[in-house]
């Protein structure tokens, strides 16, 4: 079929709709319903899937990518301490961040066990040190003051940040947040408190966690000396996305091995690659069941075109006798009703898309108002071209009957048909 045959066929079938307006509304309404039940469907669950994003990468293990010193192997069935490790500085932490391609944050750090007193108060606690980076690793949220900046990790200043726990035991009967200025002593030394943590509301009071935060550098100030004498920071890596793990992972392998020879029997690179896996897997269950709602949607409307076209064809009988009399081809009735279908399917996506952004925009304002949740529909390029393909899809799929019925009437017959 020749272009200027096709666009007749086309314009003839796209006549018939404007012809017959109550007939094309009915068949464009089922379109409508499903694209726009497609279109809010993906709307929702893209801002569903953002906002669970967002609460994973908050939940940073799942990004992190962590290299530490391979201390002891187990060999002949016991654990036997090892020898020729690499023990991790700033300075490696700051050569990872320069030279891995792909990492969003890196921050060398060390746990260990200290002390705190403060006005005759004092406390056994838990010591993170780190860079100024660590707060992009710990859920670190300040209260009151700040987080020790790169200046004063680099230089080992005299300073310290309490948990909003400890802070409140080391000076009861006033605000935590009013130790913001004072000097505490941490294992007899004296350190400005820069920053109390906000409370955490899901503390326990009957177990609380009494933590300070400290540069690294002052890790033998700060710390009880480890049973093994020495102190091994590790390397922390986290990736900008879940997806990105992986390379990122991949990258720190290279780095390692340009840096330390057969660096595998000497560190140990670990992902959380289960929870990974979970975390990827619950998107694509997601992604799936939703695609499946909106199948369903589609195929309602898809129906709904197909049995209003079969009416049409048995509306139209004559005309199409009348119109293969004089020359026209089974081809060209197929395109005819094809291009209404396909012209049906359009109009209802292009309303559609208008209907279900209101929808989301209406859903996921109910889910702030009713659940607290702060969860925004997000309409994507993406969105709108699987729109627009399913929809023509739909159209293409369910005009097929109704135009090969069409198609095959014969003229004699078509024409006498009341």
């Amino acid at each position: 079929m020749n272009i200027v045959a096709l666009r007749s066929n086309v314009a003839v079938g796209v006549d018939a709709l404007r012809i017959h307006p109550l007939r094309t509304v009915l068949s464009v309404l089922g379109i409508i319903i499903g694209s726009a039940s497609l279109v809010a469907t993906m709307s929702v669950s893209d801002g569903m899937i953002a906002f669970a994003r967002g609460r994973i990468e908050q939940e940073t293990s799942v990004q992190v990518i962590v290299i530490s010193s391979r201390t002891t192997d187990y060999r002949g069935g016991e654990w036997v301490a090892v020898s020729g490790y690499p023990v991790f500085a700033l300075e490696d932490a700051q050569a990872a961040g320069r030279d891995i391609p792909g990492v969003g944050a890196v921050t060398i750090a060390l746990s260990g066990s200290s002390s705190a007193r403060y006005r005759g108060g004092e406390r056994r606690v838990s010591a993170v040190l780190g860079n100024a980076d660590l707060p992009a690793f710990e859920k670190i949220e300040l209260g009151a003051g700040r987080f020790f900046s790169d200046v004063e990790a680099n230089h080992n200043a005299s300073v310290v940040v309490l948990n909003y726990a400890l802070a409140r035991e080391l000076a009861p009967g006033t605000d935590p947040l009013d130790l913001v200025g004072a000097d505490v002593q941490v294992r007899g030394r004296l350190r400005r408190v820069i920053g109390v943590l906000a409370r955490d509301p899901f503390e326990e009071p009957r177990n609380p966690s009494f933590i300070i935060y400290a540069p690294i550098r002052s890790a033998a100030a700060v710390l009880f000396p480890p049973s093994s004498g020495r102190f091994t920071p590790s390397l922390e890596l986290k990736a900008p996305s879940v997806e990105s793990v992986k390379a990122v992972r991949d990258a720190a392998i290279d780095w390692l091995a340009q840096r330390y020879p057969n660096w595998d029997d000497r560190v140990r690179v670990v992902v959380g690659l289960e929870r990974l896996a979970q975390v990827e897997q619950a998107f694509l269950l997601a992604k799936v069941f939703l695609g499946a709602l909106v199948g369903i949607s589609l195929l309602v409307g898809g129906i709904g075109i197909m049995n209003v076209l079969l009416a049409s064809v048995t509306e139209r009988t004559r005309e199409i006798g009348i119109r293969k009399a004089v020359g026209a081809k089974e081809a060209d009735i197929r395109t005819q009703f094809l291009a209404e279908s396909v012209a049906i399917a359009g109009v209802g996506t292009a309303i559609g898309l208008v209907f279900g952004l209101l929808l989301a925009v209406a859903v996921t304002a109910g889910f702030r108002f009713f659940v607290g949740a702060p969860v925004h529909a997000a309409l994507s390029v993406s969105t709108v071209l699987i729109a627009i393909a399913s929809s023509s899809l739909v159209g293409l799929v369910f005009g097929t009957y109704p135009a090969r019925r069409a198609a095959s009437l014969r003229p004699i017959e078509a024409i006498a048909h009341e």
